[in-house]
């Protein structure tokens, strides 16, 4: 393999990496990678997606290559930057050598909000989607939702942070907030727990690859929606678990 195809083949597999890391589709994902090969050499390729891996063989070349996806999640500024830079390089506006370096740095130095504004996010998110889905208006069960969300994607996202089992950290996510949920309720800080469950729970809840996992399956990547809704799956389960514990025992 020359300098320059193993060149080519790196800069596709990492924007491939980047955006699964990212939450795309798996059809996107592929899209990408191809165009940015076929910009390169002109020639046709050989791609393949899931969300533990992407491959690439080019057909003038008997090597496949194979990188390996070992964290994800839902960051749509990676997939819009790589997409930004794939366009880019497809129009002629950077060249192959720009175009590596800058996925690089964006691998590396994406910069991302601080943890205490994420954490309020998720508190206006659980919030504002309590009463969306309850239809209700109670003004006393919002603070309450509010700090129950909050808290309960805090505890989430700290243990994403020291171990790589998600469903362990949803769990225990919802454990915190269903904790805060009752026990605020029969303090007397809210008025309806089941109200106060519903918002709270939402910033855990895995919506995005639940939408995904149906988009790759209507798009015909049967592995990697399997694989995605699974996933998504097991995350639902893990939070019906917490809750119903907690229901069943308090």
């Amino acid at each position: 393999m020359s300098a320059d195809q193993n060149k080519i083949i790196e800069t596709c597999l990492l924007a491939g990496r980047i955006m699964v890391e990212g939450g795309s589709e798996i059809y996107r994902v592929e899209d990408t990678m191809r165009r940015i090969v076929h910009k390169a050499t002109d020639e046709g390729s050989q791609i393949f997606a899931t969300i533990t891996g992407v491959l690439v063989t080019m057909d003038s070349d008997d090597h496949t290559r194979f990188s390996q996806i070992t964290r994800r999640g839902i960051d749509m500024e990676k997939i819009s930057r790589v997409n930004e830079l794939s366009r880019k390089f497809t129009d002629g506006s950077i060249d192959l050598d720009e175009l590596q370096n800058r996925l690089r740095q964006l691998d590396k130095e994406l910069p991302n909000f601080p943890l205490w504004l994420r954490v309020v996010g998720a508190g206006l998110e659980g919030m504002f989607l309590m009463i969306i889905f309850t239809q209700t208006h109670d003004w006393f069960d919002m603070p309450l939702t509010l700090f129950a969300s909050a808290m309960g994607y805090l505890v989430a996202e700290l243990l994403g942070s020291i171990s790589r089992i998600r469903f362990v950290q949803e769990f225990l996510g919802s454990i915190t907030l269903g904790l805060i949920g009752i026990i605020g309720v029969r303090l007397g800080l809210g008025q309806d727990v089941n109200n106060v469950i519903i918002g709270a729970v939402m910033p855990l809840v895995p919506g995005v690859p639940i939408t995904n996992a149906l988009r790759d399956l209507i798009e015909g990547n049967l592995l990697a929606g399997i694989e995605r809704g699974s996933e998504a799956a097991l995350t639902v389960f893990a939070i019906a678990c917490a809750i119903g514990t907690l229901f069943h025992y308090l």
